[in-house]
């Protein structure tokens, strides 16, 4: 009885060491499902050459979302060549993004004044790679910026989103719950577009977001800023690859010709 209490006992020890073994195989294939999935990029407001953007997508950053338009309401002069960097540099999607002027009231002639500079290089919505980009991200933060009339600023928005519609851009809106709230109020009119929100808490995963102004569900997440990775400054985003967003909201940065 002794010897099989221990030959019984050695069984089990086996069986218990294949499950944990079974276990430890099948967490470790779900994060890797989970890594491999997961698509990131970049945000960059400064100029970046091309070599930095190798480096970067060699170091498994896929998008770039670039500054073209600056909050002291001027088109932003590394843009142009920036782009052009960007897919040069083997990146997969370029977009860009605008952090408008609200205290110059003009929205349209701001798009417009964007749009013109980029032109200048060849760089037009819709085009050929890399005189090209896929969509337009309206950065909507900083009250401080906008005026005190959530009306006004409800109406600037709306003036830069038919703007760049009249130009054949997509538009996205870059902005979080705690910059919206005091700029727009809870007013639903950026809801109809993709979100592109941020929580610097280091996770790749939209667990973190609550709905807000209409916004059901998130399309990518900038994750931590101000970083430094192949010697460019960056914001660090991801999105889940394959992920299928709200239906009447999709996240598409694909408005270019191959």
């Amino acid at each position: 009885l002794h010897c099989n209490s221990n030959f019984l006992l050695q069984k089990l020890n086996e069986k218990m060491k294949s499950l944990l073994f079974v276990v430890v195989v099948a967490f470790v294939a779900v994060q890797f499902s989970k890594t491999a999935s997961a698509t990131n990029g970049v945000d960059v407001s400064a100029a970046v050459l091309e070599n930095n953007w190798s480096c970067l997508k060699s170091n498994g950053y896929t998008f770039a979302i670039i500054r073209c338009y600056e909050s002291v309401g001027r088109p932003d002069s590394n843009c142009p060549h920036t782009i052009y960097n960007a897919w040069d540099g083997g990146m997969d999607h370029v977009d860009i993004y605008m952090f408008p002027d609200p205290s110059r009231g003009d929205a349209q002639t701001q798009v417009d004044e964007m749009v013109s500079y980029l032109a200048q290089f060849n760089i037009k919505p819709g085009g050929s790679k890399p005189a090209t980009y896929g969509m337009l991200w309206l950065d909507i933060e900083g009250p401080q910026y906008w005026s005190k009339s959530q009306g006004t600023n409800q109406a600037f928005f709306n003036g830069l989103v038919s703007r760049a519609k009249s130009h054949g851009i997509t538009v996205g809106v870059y902005t979080s719950e705690s910059q919206w709230i005091p700029i727009m109020g809870d007013w639903s009119g950026g809801a109809a577009f993709p979100l592109w929100y941020a929580h610097y808490d280091g996770v790749q995963s939209f667990s973190d977001f609550a709905p807000f102004a209409g916004w059901s569900h998130p399309s990518i997440k900038q994750y931590r800023g101000d970083a430094s990775v192949c010697g460019a400054g960056i914001d660090e985003n991801w999105y889940p690859s394959g992920a299928t967003f709200n239906a009447s909201i999709p996240f598409v940065n694909t408005h270019y010709k191959n």
